[in-house]
């Protein structure tokens, strides 16, 4: 019962904090005030997701990874020498036996499996400084993911100042953002991962702040992601390679000039997405170039089975091959972006999820229907940003439609793109809606200073 108290204090201490960063910061940036009110929104997520699986599952991932982390975090109370040896060792039983009686014992799936070794390892300083509380370790995780979060929506009202509301909702005050990214799970430190690399990108290509500690920042979020989720590097590699070209391209006053360069861009970034793929394969696991369509496929067949109990969904039997799999891009992009339904809901918990789901469909059916392709296609020639985000976003739905057949994983799976997706969306929306003429704004504000 100790550990109610000290959130409430926590709390207290956050806002007071908060209250600090937001006056020092909000006559600058206006968008500070925002800050507090998306910071307990995730601090808020991360309590209801570790309500649900405590009172409403009794167990699941996030509980495992916490006990898990318990016992390293025992052991590293117990001999800090064996500690590092576990550290820096592999999932072997000879590591594992360095745990006793008195640490308690890791899982041994768990331990045995890099990335969620990995994950148990980041989790080590969040239990030992909430005291090996589990709620208090969600509450210490909510805020270091929050900082990407915010991060990410500071680069969005850098480009677009004037629209620092309407991107709070959809970056910051997103319900599936808050629950599946702030709890005990990989799926946290992705999305935090992610959004931290992104904004670097995003510094390396505006030139903002020190290049070296952008390289470094770089360098360090992206081997987090590789040895969490390596397949999310799959996507940010290419996406980040077209914005990077075309923020160049689109600099390109000569009209013919800049369409003999776009193919050039395209192969490039094709060969060189190749190459990633072949290179981070053995960490790939089912998403790798070799393993990917072959699991895929079995999955489909597999989620017949009566087992899953209405908890999966059928994008429908495919070959597996390249060609094969591009035959269900629909269909499998279509699921990683809407789905489940409503009328697929089994839980609260994909209720919950088919509800968000229900705004995203509406809000692209509308932006499809009411707003002209040409007024998309020419605003997009001119704002790289947009391009990224929605090409992120569409191949990493269509990768997890494909290859993760089961609704429980897909709506944690899909946390990363939600931001950006639902960021691109506002921005097409709020640019371009019917009465408003975009291209005779001022656009001096796209070049404002934003510090990274």
């Amino acid at each position: 019962m100790w550990e109610y108290p000290v959130m409430f204090a926590l709390l207290a201490l956050v806002y007071l904090i908060g209250q600090r960063i937001r006056k020092k910061n909000i006559k600058t940036y206006p968008e500070f005030k925002f800050f507090l009110p998306g910071l307990f929104i995730k601090v808020g997520g991360g309590f209801f997701f570790a309500c649900i699986y405590v009172f409403y599952y009794g167990q699941g991932d996030t509980t495992s990874f916490y006990e898990c982390s318990m016992a390293f975090t025992r052991l590293l109370l117990h001999d800090t020498g064996d500690f590092i040896t576990v550290l820096f060792g592999d999932g072997t039983q000879e590591m594992k036996s360095y745990f006793t009686s008195q640490t308690g014992e890791p899982l041994m799936y768990m331990f045995a499996e890099s990335s969620t070794r990995f994950t148990i390892k980041i989790l080590v300083p969040f239990v030992l400084i909430s005291g090996q509380s589990y709620f208090i370790t969600t509450f210490f995780v909510s805020i270091f993911t929050y900082g990407g979060l915010w991060g990410l929506y500071r680069m969005f009202v850098s480009y677009y100042p004037t629209y620092s509301r309407e991107l709070a909702y959809a970056i910051l005050f997103m319900p599936s953002v808050a629950f599946w990214g702030s709890g005990i799970l990989k799926d946290s430190f992705t999305l935090a991962a992610t959004t931290y690399l992104i904004v670097r990108i995003n510094a390396v290509i505006r030139r903002k702040g020190s290049l070296w500690l952008n390289v470094i920042g770089i360098i360090v979020f992206s081997y987090i992601i590789i040895s969490i989720k390596a397949y999310v590097m799959l996507i940010i590699m290419p996406s980040a390679l077209v914005w990077l070209m075309y923020s160049r391209i689109s600099k390109i006053t000569n009209s013919l000039i800049k369409y003999l360069v776009l193919p050039l861009v395209v192969m490039f970034i094709v060969v060189g997405s190749y190459f990633g793929l072949r290179a981070f394969g053995e960490s790939l696991g089912k998403f790798s170039v070799e393993h990917a369509l072959k699991t895929a496929a079995i999955n489909q067949n597999d989620l017949k089975q009566e087992y899953y109990e209405g908890n999966s969904f059928d994008i429908g039997d495919f070959e597996p091959t390249v060609v094969g799999a591009l035959s269900k891009s629909p269909q499998a992009t279509a699921a990683g972006l809407f789905r489940p339904f409503l009328w697929e809901s089994r839980n609260i918990v994909m209720l919950l999820s088919a509800l968000e789901n229900s705004v995203i469909l509406g809000f692209t059916l509308w932006i499809l229907i009411k707003i002209k392709w040409r007024r998309i296609t020419k605003y997009l020639g001119k704002h790289p940003l947009i391009i990224y985000c929605l090409v992120f976003s569409i191949m990493f739905a269509f990768m997890i439609g494909l290859t993760s057949p089961n609704f429980g994983a897909l709506v944690r799976f899909k946390v990363p793109l939600i931001p950006l997706y639902m960021a691109s969306l506002m921005i097409l929306y709020l640019e371009l809606k019917p009465g408003k003429n975009w291209e005779k704004k001022n656009t001096a504000h796209h070049t404002q200073t934003w510090t990274s």
